[in-house]
C-alpha cells in the first residue's frame, strides 16, 4: 500500500478538492445522496468549503484530506452530533479504493487532537462489509444501534459503532 497521510482540510486545497469531488461525483452518488448539481459549481463548491472551513475553526467539526503524495484520496470528517460525540464519516474516490487508505487514514484520525470529543460515533449500511472492516479494524465496536431509511426506491439498513476516546 501507498503511503497515505491525512492532513486538515484547507483553502489552497479548494482546486485539488473541487477537480477530486467532479470526478468522483458518478461514483459517491451510486452509495449516498447527492449533493446536488449546485455543489458542483465553482461558486458554490466555493462557499460549501468556506462553511467547513469556518465550521473548522470554531471547532464545531474536523475536515480532513487523504493524500497520497500530491493527490487527494479521499475525505474524512468529524462533526459534533451532541456536545461529546463526534460523528465520523469518509470517502474513497473510485480509482483509490481497496487499497487500505480508509483503514490508515482512520487510524491516523485517532491519533489526533479532536477537542471537545469523548467518543466517536460512524455508520454504515449493512450491505457495505468494507465500511465495517475499516472501522473494526480501527477498533470501533458495534454498539447494536440500526436504524433504516428509504432511498432510491429500496430500504437501507445502518449499523451503528463506536469508539471511545478516553481509553
Amino acid at each position: 500500500m501507498d503511503r497515505v497521510s491525512v492532513k486538515a482540510l484547507r483553502l489552497q486545497d479548494e482546486a485539488l478538492l473541487y477537480e477530486f469531488e467532479c470526478e468522483n461525483r458518478t461514483y459517491f452518488e451510486r452509495s449516498v445522496t447527492s449533493r446536488g448539481d449546485t455543489y458542483y459549481e465553482p461558486e458554490s463548491f466555493h462557499q460549501a468549503l468556506q462553511q467547513l472551513l469556518s465550521e473548522q475553526a470554531d471547532v464545531d467539526g474536523c475536515y480532513y484530506l487523504m493524500w497520497c503524495d500530491d493527490t487527494i484520496v479521499g475525505r474524512r470528517d468529524v462533526h459534533h452530533t451532541d456536545a461529546d460525540t463526534g460523528e465520523g464519516g469518509y470517502r474513497v474516490g473510485a480509482e483509490h479504493g481497496g487499497r487500505g487508505y480508509a483503514t490508515a487514514a482512520l487510524r491516523q484520525l485517532l491519533t489526533f487532537e479532536l477537542p471537545g470529543f469523548k467518543r466517536l460515533r460512524a455508520e454504515t449500511t449493512s450491505d457495505n462489509v468494507a465500511s465495517q472492516r475499516v472501522l473494526v479494524r480501527a477498533g470501533f465496536i458495534r454498539d447494536g444501534e440500526v436504524r433504516q431509511i428509504e432511498w432510491g426506491g429500496r430500504t437501507l439498513t445502518f449499523n451503528t459503532y463506536v469508539y471511545p476516546l478516553d481509553r
